[in-house]
């Protein structure tokens, strides 16, 4: 059976067992780096994209992701329709908005939160979370409320009851001094999302919050923008606008979180990678042991007519051939212990471990890995072939 030359000693020398111990136990060291770097990088960034799913899920989902609107916060229907919305294929829906923030008073207790004013006719995320009442209750001069559980808890209320909203921006200048705009709402619904949404978020008819902010007739805060990939908001608001307009998004209430995510994320993948560094190096040191060991060998076959390309394609196959089976073996089991996680049933402190599969990221690292185990071998195969017959045969 015929055999490239190279390739046949080049994985000789890897796999026989009367090789250097020192130098074996040194590139299975390397591989075991390599497949363990692959493993941790894969699982981990999974694990972090799935972290940036389930927020962008159970908080993006329902805050305004993008909103088109003036300085002041106020448009007019009549001056700003939903025709001056960019068009864009990222926007999924386009809805009216009135929102600010109001503190909320019941008989035992005062916070604070941000009441959101909706067209109850319009669709909204937040309709499969609510388990009682429904988003119909919000009839306009009807002044009914949605809360979250939490904040009905902080409030100790329940659906029937009825809660004052104060809203300071629209505080009126009287004798005795400014007195915030105030209404009595009565709650007709609770929604849960189990996250903090529950405590920062209320609804409202969108006509009972203009009239609560004093807003003039067909006057809204923004006009809000859905859209299918939230995390990607720099394709909405780098479009240019009308005079007068500007956008804003939820990284001005949430950008901070993301970015901590992202930023550990990244901080995770380079503390992973210092261990496919320490493997390279690996591989670099048994290369450069095999080949001064190697060196009557090599100028054996280069006085019988090996070239100095083949040499160094001999150590070059030997020693990246460790660090390509670990990326391997590492990716495949990183891939498979990414995509079975959930039933695993791992979780940390006492949340379950979410897991989403980039598959471009786990080529790319496969492919990083796969390079670096080659970039590896250059300098050792490069002093391969460097070697001189004469010199290394002087005293045999």
């Amino acid at each position: 059976m015929f055999h490239p030359l190279p390739f046949y000693i080049g994985l000789r020398y890897a796999f026989s067992r009367k090789a250097d111990n020192f130098g074996r136990f040194v590139s299975w060291l390397s591989m075991i780096g390599i497949m363990l770097g692959a493993f941790g990088l894969i699982v981990i960034m999974s694990v972090m994209n799935g972290f940036e799913n389930e927020m962008q899920r159970n908080i993006l989902q329902f805050i305004p992701q993008a909103q088109l609107t003036t300085a002041d916060h106020r448009l007019s229907l009549t001056t700003y329709p939903s025709s001056i919305v960019p068009a864009n294929k990222h926007i999924m829906h386009i809805t009216p908005l009135v929102t600010g923030d109001a503190i909320i008073q019941s008989p035992n207790n005062l916070t604070m939160s941000t009441m959101i004013g909706i067209d109850p006719q319009e669709f909204d995320p937040i309709v499969p979370y609510l388990y009682d009442g429904k988003l119909s209750d919000l009839k306009q001069g009807k002044y009914n409320i949605i809360v979250g559980s939490k904040l009905a808890e902080s409030l100790n209320v329940s659906v029937g009851d009825k809660l004052r909203l104060m809203v300071t921006d629209a505080s009126q200048i009287t004798p005795i001094g400014k007195i915030p705009s105030q209404r009595i709402f009565k709650i007709s619904g609770i929604f849960s999302v189990n996250r903090d949404i529950d405590q920062s978020i209320i609804y409202l008819n969108i006509h009972d919050a203009a009239r609560l902010l004093r807003y003039p007739d067909n006057t809204i805060t923004s006009w809000r923008l859905m859209l299918d990939n939230p995390l990607a908001i720099d394709n909405i608001v780098s479009q240019s606008l009308p005079k007068n307009m500007q956008f804003e998004d939820w990284r001005e209430k949430r950008g901070e979180l993301f970015q901590a995510i992202s930023m550990e994320k990244n901080v995770m993948a380079l503390l992973i990678s210092l261990i496919v560094i320490v493997a390279a190096f690996n591989i670099i040191t048994s290369l450069s042991l095999l080949v001064m060991e190697k060196q009557n060998e090599i100028a054996i076959l280069k006085t019988q007519g090996l070239n100095r390309h083949r040499t160094m394609l001999i150590f070059i196959i030997q020693g990246a051939s460790s660090g390509i089976i670990g990326s391997v073996i590492g990716c495949l089991f990183g891939l498979i212990v990414a995509l079975y996680l959930a039933k695993f049933g791992l979780s940390f402190a006492g949340i379950p471990l979410p897991s989403d599969v980039n598959f471009q990221q786990v080529l790319t690292v496969f492919l990083a890995l796969f390079l670096l185990s080659i970039f590896a071998t250059l300098y050792p195969a490069y002093r391969a072939a460097n070697i001189q017959p004469a010199e290394a045969l002087r005293y045999e």
